[in-house]
Parts: structure tokens; sequence; C-alpha cells
């Protein structure tokens, strides 16, 4: 993966305030309050009414709860500033009752997780092995009996019918959160969006654009499409991305999406294994993996030609300040003779498409324009890499970079430990969340501040729940399990 998201996230606060008017796919509940039949039978069947699931069995505590949110009449009282904090959790417990992908969590905890989550993990692992992604990106692990390296398409069913079904009752988005500075999610937390597939029960294949739709629709959030890049060899995935930018470059069709980016960055795997054969003086090979990863980018800049085009493109431009101790090789500097040699690449296979297909170049004067636009788009360098175990290897333990994660893990650690409530480990002094969720392919639930990971006790109703996934980074903390008791907290009347 690509998880250098930490800083995705920092794009996104610096663009949030222009984005206005965020469209929610909104549904009117029918408002007519429903009262449970007269009889002494523990449950009874609901009839059913839009957006139920037939023939589900209903408890009294279902009408209560129903009860309940119809006294708030949310339809003439504000129905979109609405969100799920307005109402008692307790009285509202029962509303979830009969779906699948909630089973085993109260109000409580369905609100914490709706109210939290930022990242669903729809494939895990990822080839690019940056070493400043935060979430430490490794080839996915090998599928068995007992693991697994992506949710299942009926568990992922499971979770957006669930969501979809929740948000219909309630009669607004459960994710509506007016204190979240982002309001949006990502379908990763260690993979590359270009690698994002999913294949149906019918044998069909699923892309992101499909996926992607499909999530925004359920949880009323938008995605963010994130890659490093791909192997020019790999088809699949060149056709895919061919796809996403003949489809993106549509404004109608980038609704679903807040920001596209492409990450150029000298932590790459490629670009790692050449520092390292020049310190062992094998300059021919560091040379190939060089052009491995020069050429790589270029096709990739070609590639979204139709992106940069339309200004839809956003670039992660990443690298250690020139004055960071140990981190020779990976420096502004270095960083900046890696986009002269791709743009002499990209300026090539411009030049190549004019004279040839006019795939993209139909003018010569497009090839200097489009080149200047690149070079605009990747003046600013961000010289502040969270620091991953990966980078610990690069930088010296003097660094400020290095000092300051390390002072912050253990600040967070105490928090945690001294919290008394969900709030205390949510929200910092501005009363904005420090936290994001972290949901797996198995269903299981995690916060992250991009320094640590915590586990919780919250597990959806997956079927595959009980299998196996790679451990979730950066710096799991088994140690430290937020409880159900902590988060039912939340919202305590």
């Amino acid at each position: 993966m690509i998880a250098k998201i930490f800083f995705t996230r920092f794009n996104v606060y610096m663009r949030i305030d222009s984005i206005q008017n965020i469209k929610f796919y909104q549904t009117n509940i029918n408002t007519k309050k429903i009262t449970a039949p007269q009889t002494d039978a523990k449950t009874t069947e609901l009839p059913v009414f839009k957006g139920s699931f037939p023939l589900a069995q209903y408890s009294q505590k279902f009408y209560k709860a129903r009860a309940y949110l119809d006294t708030k009449e949310i339809i003439n009282s504000g129905f979109k500033k609405t969100e799920i904090t307005d109402f008692d959790l307790n009285l509202l417990d029962g509303i979830q009752e009969g779906i699948k992908v909630f089973k085993g969590l109260n109000m409580k905890e369905i609100a914490f997780i709706a109210q939290t989550i930022t990242e669903t993990t729809i494939i895990r692992g990822c080839h690019n092995r940056c070493f400043h992604c935060y979430a430490g990106g490794k080839p996915p692990i090998r599928e068995d009996e007992k693991h697994i390296n992506k949710m299942s398409w009926n568990d992922f069913e499971s979770l957006t019918e669930g969501f979809s079904e929740l948000n219909k009752r309630l009669g607004f988005p459960i994710t509506r959160n007016h204190k979240n500075q982002h309001p949006y999610m990502t379908m990763f937390h260690d993979a590359d969006c270009i690698d994002i597939v999913l294949t149906d029960n019918q044998g069909m294949e699923h892309d992101f654009i499909d996926i992607s739709n499909r999530l925004a629709k359920a949880f009323r959030l938008k995605n963010i499409f994130d890659t490093a890049g791909w192997s020019p060899r790999n088809k699949k995935a060149q056709a895919r991305a061919e796809k996403y930018a003949g489809f993106y470059k549509n404004p109608k069709n980038k609704n679903g999406i807040i920001l596209f980016n492409l990450s150029i960055n000298p932590y790459h795997i490629l670009h790692v294994k050449e520092v390292e054969l020049e310190n062992l003086k094998e300059i021919e090979r560091a040379k190939n993996f060089r052009d491995l990863y020069t050429t790589r980018m270029a096709n990739v800049l070609f590639t979204f030609t139709p992106l940069i085009k339309k200004r839809k493109l956003t670039f992660i431009h990443r690298a250690s300040a020139n004055d960071s101790k140990g981190t020779e090789g990976f420096q502004e500097r270095d960083l900046r003779k890696l986009d002269d040699e791709i743009f002499e690449k990209l300026k090539v296979m411009y030049q190549n498409d004019y004279n040839g297909e006019r795939k993209y170049i139909k003018g010569e004067f497009q090839i200097d324009r489009l080149i200047n636009s690149c070079r605009i788009y990747l003046s600013y360098i961000d010289t502040r890499p969270l620091m991953t175990p990966s980078l610990e290897k690069i930088y010296s333990p003097q660094d400020n970079t290095y000092k300051y994660s390390q002072q912050r893990k253990r600040q967070d650690i105490e928090g945690i430990k001294k919290a008394k409530n969900i709030q205390d480990i949510l929200y910092g002094k501005d009363g904005y969340s420090k936290y994001s969720g972290i949901l797996d392919a198995n269903g299981r639930y995690y916060l992250t501040d991009f320094y640590l990971t915590i586990p919780t006790e919250l597990n959806l109703n997956f079927e595959n729940k009980d299998k196996l996934t790679a451990p979730i980074e950066p710096y799991l903390q088994n140690d430290l399990v937020i409880t159900k008791r902590i988060i039912n907290t939340i919202n305590k009347p």
C-alpha cells in the first residue's frame, strides 16, 4: 500500500475548506409510527417497510427504538443536520435488529464505528513497499483455510447493504459527523488502489470504480484513489489505469472521490534497492533498478495524461530534507534528479505518441505544455515523512523527525492508558478527532493516529471473522486494547 495516506490526509485538510456542499445520498423514510402488535410473544414479524430485510424477526426492543426515533421528528426538524450523536443511543438500541453485519453489536458500538471509520481494507498487501508507507505495506500474504488477504464478496455486500439499510431506517447517514474534518474514506490501508479488485460469486470482477461507488452510496462518504504506480508489463493493471483515466477525467464521474493521487518518491522499493547497491559499489545493477523506477513512473504519467489535462491529478511528492541525518539517497535533491529523468522519458513517450497513434498528443505544442504542468505540480516536496519501521533504518536516532516520532508514540500510549472514556481517547483539545478507524478485511476494527495502531474489541459479523490477516501497522499495540466498556461511554446520557 501506498499508505502514505497520513500526508494524503494532510492534502485533504489543505483542500477541505474549499470543498463545499458535499452531496450525500439521502433517503426519506416513512415517518408514520410503527406500533408493535399486542402479543405476549417475545418476537413478532415486522410488516415489511421500505428498506427492511424481508421476513426478519423483530423484538419489542426494535419497536421501542423505532418509536423513539419517530418522536424525534427528524424530517421536520432539520433533516440535513441530523446526526447519530443527536440521539440517546441507549433508547435507539434495537433499530439495527435483523441487519446481519451488526449482529452482536449495540448502537453505541455501531455509532463508534460509523463516526470514526476512515479506512476499509478491501484488499491487503502491496508490492511497492515504499519505506515511508505508514502502514508498512508488504506483499499480500498467501490465502489458505486460516488466512485471507482481501475481503470476500459476501462480506463486502453484507457491509454495504448493512449500512445502507441502517441509514434507511434512521433517515440520515449514520456516518454524518459535523466535527469530522475529513469526511471521506479510503478503500485501502496497506494496498495500492490499482490492485483493488474483487470477484463476486458469479465470477465477475469489480474494480475500483464499481467498489468505490458502492461504498460511497452505503457510507455517504467520498473515496480517495491512491497509487505509487505499476509495472508497464502488468497488462491488467495497465488496462485498469487507462480505464480510470478515461472515467475520472469526466467531472460527473469524479463525484464519488475527493482526490486522485499519484505518489512519486525516493522511498519506493526500486529506488531503495538502487541506493543499497550503490553503497555496495554495484553500479550497473543500481542503474538497472533506477531505470525500472523512472520508466515505470514515466508510463504512469503518460497513462494519466487525460487527468493532467483536466487538472484532476494530485501528486504526493515526498522526500527527506537535505539536512536530515542519515538519509543520503532519499533527500529532496535526490528526488529532483529522479523527476528530471522521469520527465525526459515522458517527453520521449509523448513525442512517439505524436509521431504515431496520437492517443494523447494531437499537436506537438502540447508536449512541453504537459511537461511544464507536471513540473509545476511537482514543484513542492513534502519533507515531513512519518517515521515508519522502515524509515528508522534510514534516519539517524539523532534526527529531530526520529525523536519526535518516539516521543509521540510514548504520549499516545500514556494517553490511552489514562483515558476514562472514549472521548478522552478520540478528541484533542481542539475538539476534533485524533484517531481514524480501520476496518480490516475480516471485520476487526482498529484505531490509528498514524503513529500507533490500537486494536478494539469490535468485530463486524463477517463470514471470515475468524480468519487471520497480516498484522495492521504501524506499531500495532496488541497489549493496549480499546474495550467495549470504554467504547460504550460514547454518547453517555
